[in-house]
């Protein structure tokens, strides 16, 4: 299997502390899919302030969405089964195992809320470490701003449409506020 990401890329803007590689499992009851699995295991998920990734070597945090947001209302049949991957511009990042799709929650005066961020983890990978390597290179040279991100933003839609799908997704905000000079 080819990911449109390598180990290489991630660690190279990331660096050593700042990914997360999370064990494969071959139990009968692990509904990740195999992309996924592959993806987090090889090339594993960036942790940085601004992405904190879900993986915790505490034995009683949950990563299941249940278990996440049980407490602090109701979470929909349908994303029940769903996995903490972890916040991004304070938003909780989950994973539909069978399906593969990253969604960003939010929470409503009823249940909990869910709109598709990213087709896959291989996107969302891929589009946190274009924007760390952006970020990188903005600091050293903040020259013509907006129309880098403007082309990143182009590179990353390319890649899978969804990041910036709904105007007011975390990823359009982020990316103005780089414009606006707040990161």
């Amino acid at each position: 299997m080819t990911l449109a990401i390598t180990p290489d890329e991630v660690r190279s803007v990331f660096g050593l502390t700042g990914v997360v590689h999370f064990p494969r499992y071959d139990a009968p009851h692990n509904r990740l899919n195999d992309r996924a699995a592959l993806l987090l295991s090889t090339v594993g998920l960036p942790d940085t302030e601004w992405f904190m990734s879900k993986a915790s070597l505490r034995t009683d945090d949950p990563i299941d969405l249940t278990s996440w947001y049980g407490s602090r209302g109701t979470v929909p049949p349908a994303c029940r089964h769903w996995l903490v991957l972890g916040l991004f511009a304070d938003t909780t990042l989950a994973l539909d195992p069978d399906e593969g799709t990253v969604y960003a929650l939010g929470e409503s005066e009823e249940e909990l809320l869910s709109t598709p961020i990213h087709r896959d983890v291989e996107s969302l990978v891929y589009a946190l470490t274009k924007f760390e390597a952006l970020r990188q290179e903005l600091e050293n040279n903040g020259e013509e701003t907006e129309e880098r991100v403007d082309a990143l933003r182009d590179e990353i839609t390319e890649f899978d449409p969804l990041p910036f799908a709904d105007e007011d997704s975390q990823w359009n905000l982020a990316f103005e506020e780089v414009i606006d000079g707040i990161w």
